[in-house]
């Protein structure tokens, strides 16, 4: 067997990739050519230069990498809730976190790893679930676009106890014409609870479906102190607003302002059009129409 065809197999002989015949051939080469064996020589001692430098990295090194790729979840309740930051970034229902963290990983492109959530943040879950409300929810918003940021925000300022409709969000919001585009935004809602979408109906009336199921929105909204039985009567008898024979001002029906209407006082309307038409003005409080 020639030098060049040796030198071409030498790694493949340390390797112990070799045929039996072809290994007998080279080592018998590299007994008799001095040249061939001083290069066999330079291909161990690069060999185990190059395993020198497979080293463990230092534990700050390992955890740094894992902080930079990887936020936490806890149990809170009956939900998982993933954070970072000091700030809420999902908030599901299901049974495993399997789940939770393949859809955490398809949004945010990082991992969840267990955690002890923030005293905060807990409290903050807890309460919404509870039915009491948080007013300034810590959730992290950086990863939503303009429209997501503008619909979500807007979904914190409806008041506990109270409901909008997705026209009215869109209004708010500065998208009166993508009334569409914000509900497919409120139906992705990442951080439910917290953020309130579950204080958002629909235009025609009754409380409309929710990520969770229907069921946990009426409950949700009955611990908050909506009488969801009166929104579906006034939904049967086609009544979108309440307005004031003393004030002549209109409101949603759950509106703080509406609640104190007296019984012989309340006048019923099918639309904004409808109420203003009689003379009524729409309620600086929950502004059932646009300004």
């Amino acid at each position: 067997m020639q030098c060049r065809t040796v030198l071409t197999r030498i790694d493949a002989l340390r390797t112990r990739e070799l045929a039996p015949i072809e290994q007998t051939a080279v080592e018998q080469h590299l007994r008799t050519c001095r040249s061939c064996a001083a290069s066999q020589a330079d291909v161990d001692h690069l060999a185990d230069a190059v395993k020198s430098l497979a080293v463990a990295p230092p534990v700050s090194c390992r955890d740094a990498c894992c902080d930079a790729t990887a936020d936490s979840f806890d149990r809170v309740e009956d939900v998982w809730v993933a954070f970072s930051n000091g700030r809420i970034r999902m908030i599901a229902e299901a049974d495993s976190i399997d789940g939770v963290r393949q859809a955490y990983a398809k949004k945010y492109g990082r991992v969840l790893e267990p955690a002890t959530i923030p005293a905060v943040l807990r409290r903050q879950v807890i309460a919404a679930i509870g039915g009491e409300g948080v007013e300034s929810p810590k959730v992290d918003l950086d990863a939503a676009n303009d429209l997501e940021h503008d619909v979500l925000q807007t979904l914190t300022r409806i008041p506990r106890g109270e409901v909008r409709t997705y026209a009215w969000v869109a209004r708010q919001a500065g998208r009166p014409r993508a009334v569409r585009a914000v509900a497919n935004v409120i139906a992705r809602n990442a951080v439910p609870y917290v953020v309130p979408c579950h204080r958002v109906v629909p235009s025609s009336g009754g409380i409309g479906n929710y990520i969770f199921g229907s069921a946990t929105k009426r409950a949700l909204l009955e611990r908050e102190g909506v009488d969801v039985d009166q929104l579906d009567a006034l939904a049967k008898q086609n009544v979108r607003y309440i307005g004031s024979r003393t004030t002549h001002i209109f409101c949603f029906p759950t509106c703080r302002d509406a609640k104190r209407i007296q019984e012989k006082n309340r006048v019923p309307f099918r639309d904004a059009d409808v109420a203003m038409e009689n003379g009524y003005r729409p309620c600086r409080h929950c502004q059932p129409v646009a300004a």
